[in-house]
């Protein structure tokens, strides 16, 4: 069994979801790695701004779809569309 992250963890292991795999290649222009970096900037700049993970998204200002979601099990993308 693994160890549980914390304040000293320097490398760690995650199976990203399809969703998840496709914001990290979107947010790093097809690099996963320049995503997650990214994506951590972007964090740093929220929590710069006051944004507490206990506090809801819209205390930013940011209009959230909750259908493009990725911990939505109904996903947008394997809904009916119509054409």
């Amino acid at each position: 069994m693994a160890r549980p992250p914390g304040a000293t963890t320097k490398n760690f292991l995650r199976i990203l979801s399809d969703p998840q795999r496709m914001i990290l290649l979107s947010a790093g222009e097809g690099n996963i790695s320049k995503g997650f970096e990214n994506v951590l900037a972007l964090y740093q700049y929220c929590h710069n701004e006051g944004y507490r993970p206990s506090m809801e998204l819209s205390s930013l200002g940011i209009v959230r779809d909750e259908r493009d979601n990725p911990n939505v099990d109904d996903l947008v993308r394997n809904s009916k569309r119509e054409t």
